[in-house]
């Protein structure tokens, strides 16, 4: 059993990635050339796409391989905020899948690399590059320590869309080379780099997507987990330098948030203290006044070094959730909380797709809890910021099962497993997806809001776990349920080329009609066996008086959201 969780752990952390086969690299007849004015020169390669059979528009993809986006963070310049790549002479190949960033899990000197800043394009051939398609930039998931460009398969996506459309998978740092919380990398302005290098990557789409036949006005950001965060930040910073600067036109949001989980400053004690065994795992020196000997220390270690020392930093804090190595606000792109740019208005208002799965806190939670006192401890290390009232409030909101009553009852796995899952799962992705919904409508926002409900494994303790939906989204037919795939991802490609999830789905599904306040109507996507795909209101998927809790603003802003 436990093999089995730390298997589907590392599964969904490195990035809802499952091999697909019958997809193909081959040359095309004619030499697939794009020039980027003032940059350079990239020739690419088409994927064919095969043994699918409802790939039936395109099956041949022109695709553009590991084409760097920004200047390689390297050598001396490890840790440097990204920025332009440098113009060459000639022509690169793009045909190959370059190196991953480097991962927290399953580290391959090989093929995780600082060399990593690049993106994968996918675009169906045959369409004039005159032809400005839309474009959907993916953000991959991994609790940002792991995941690649990989973690979302573009030609499938691309071969099943009804219309023409391009896709564009993105890399970004990760671990301790993508947030090293501390007062050095705060002093040198290096916080919160992996976001940063994600609006650089936007920045690049604007330059450059129209000369691969992309619509520069017409992207749709879309991102699941740690990606579906990181859409989230994006889309809530319309102020300081980004007022009214907006780099993507939609946006899809898959099990995340502006307010998922929290995000504390690069001072709050435990990343202060995490950053300090960082170091001395590396052999450095804490920094004094003076932090070149510091910085020095960190940019001659070697990459391993690094990727060791991140690594076991992370997988001390798994169990109790306190994961290091994330976004901090305030930082760049993160100068006041979610919560905050909701309450301000200081969001872009486009077009979004948002939504959570049914039991998104199982696949996290603890498997042991067994006791009301370990349920309060767990949750108050998680959340320091919660006071003697709150817990008060929690224990009443999500009751002790102890006495074989109540809601979490005869609990699999441990006594404390469901209520902790509830309560996690809401504070964390499923609370915070409804407050994203309710900002945007309340804005008059074009709001389209899912609950996922199919269980892609077995009909286990877990449900339907964080990012269930994965490779429904995708469209990958090798999942459980393959007409939810067909439904699913139907849905998300006519967002994507129309603003408007109806106007190529699939025959057989119903409307997905707009989020338009709280308890309003979303989209429940479920297997046959839990009622199949249908609109409901809110109050029948989510907790609503336990949402209404997490989301109070006083609170959210103690619990760093």
């Amino acid at each position: 059993m436990v093999a089995a969780c730390v298997t589907l752990y590392f599964i969904v952390l490195i990035g809802f990635k499952r091999t697909r086969s019958g997809a193909r690299l081959e040359m095309p007849e004619t030499p697939l050339v794009v020039t980027l004015p003032g940059y350079g020169t990239f020739e690419g390669i088409d994927i064919i796409n095969e043994q699918d059979s409802k790939i039936i528009h395109h099956r041949r993809i022109n695709t553009f391989l590991s084409v760097e986006y920004s200047k390689q963070p390297i050598g001396k310049d490890r840790f440097s905020p990204p920025n332009w790549p440098h113009k060459f002479e000639g022509t690169r190949d793009a045909k190959e899948y370059g190196p991953s960033c480097m991962q927290n899990y399953g580290f391959d000197s090989g093929h995780h690399k600082e060399n990593c800043l690049s993106f994968n394009l996918y675009r169906p051939a045959g369409v004039p590059y005159s032809t400005k398609l839309p474009v959907f930039v993916f953000l991959h998931g991994g609790g940002f320590v792991g995941g690649s460009a990989r973690s979302f398969d573009g030609p499938l996506f691309v071969g099943r869309s009804k219309e023409p459309l391009i896709v564009v998978t993105v890399q970004y740092r990760l671990g301790a080379m993508g947030s090293l919380p501390s007062k050095l990398f705060a002093d040198q302005g290096l916080l919160n780099l992996g976001i940063r290098d994600q609006r650089m990557l936007l920045r690049f789409m604007q330059t450059y997507v129209q000369y691969f036949g992309g619509d520069p006005d017409r992207v749709t950001l879309g991102g699941q987990s740690a990606g579906a965060h990181s859409v989230g930040i994006h889309l809530f910073h319309n102020y300081g330098e980004d007022t009214d600067r907006r780099l993507f036109s939609q946006a899809i949001i898959a099990s995340g948030a502006p307010t998922a989980r929290s995000f504390p400053p690069h001072t709050y004690p435990l990343y202060q203290d995490q950053f300090g065994r960082f170091m001395k795992m590396l052999g450095c020196e804490m920094p004094s006044n003076v932090s070149t000997a510091a910085m020095s220390c960190l940019r001659d270690a070697s990459l391993g070094e690094l990727q060791h020392a991140s690594s076991v930093i992370f997988k001390e804090t798994k169990y109790n959730i306190t994961w290091p190595w994330q976004p901090v606000s305030p930082g760049p792109l993160l100068e006041k909380y979610g919560s905050k740019s909701g309450k301000d208005g200081t969001f872009y208002k486009v077009p979004t797709i948002i939504s959570s799965c049914t039991d998104e806190g199982k696949f996290f939670s603890p498997r042991n809890l067994t006791s009301n006192e370990e349920f309060i401890k767990f949750m108050t290390n998680l959340l320091p910021g919660l006071n003697d009232q709150d817990v008060r409030e929690l224990e009443e909101l999500y009751p002790d099962p102890s006495n074989g009553a109540g809601p979490y009852a005869n609990s699999p796995e441990s006594t404390q497993y469901d209520r902790v899952s509830a309560a996690y799962g809401d504070y964390s992705y499923i609370c915070p997806v409804q407050e994203t919904a309710q900002v945007l409508a309340s804005k008059k926002v074009p709001v389209y809001k899912a609950r996922f409900n199919a269980p892609n494994g077995d009909d286990g303790s877990m449900g339907v776990p964080h990012a269930s939906d994965a490779q429904f989204f995708n469209g990958n037919p090798d999942v459980r349920h393959p007409h939810l795939s067909d439904i699913y991802s139907a849905y998300f490609a006519s967002f994507i080329v129309s603003g408007d999830p109806n106007a190529f789905k699939t025959q057989d599904s119903p409307k997905w009609e707009r989020y338009e306040k709280l308890g309003g109507k979303q989209l429940k996507v479920g297997s046959d066996q839990r009622g199949g795909v249908h609109i409901e209101l809110e109050d029948q998927g989510i907790r609503m008086r336990q949402c209404n809790w997490w989301r109070d603003r006083e609170r959210m802003l103690r619990l760093y959201k």
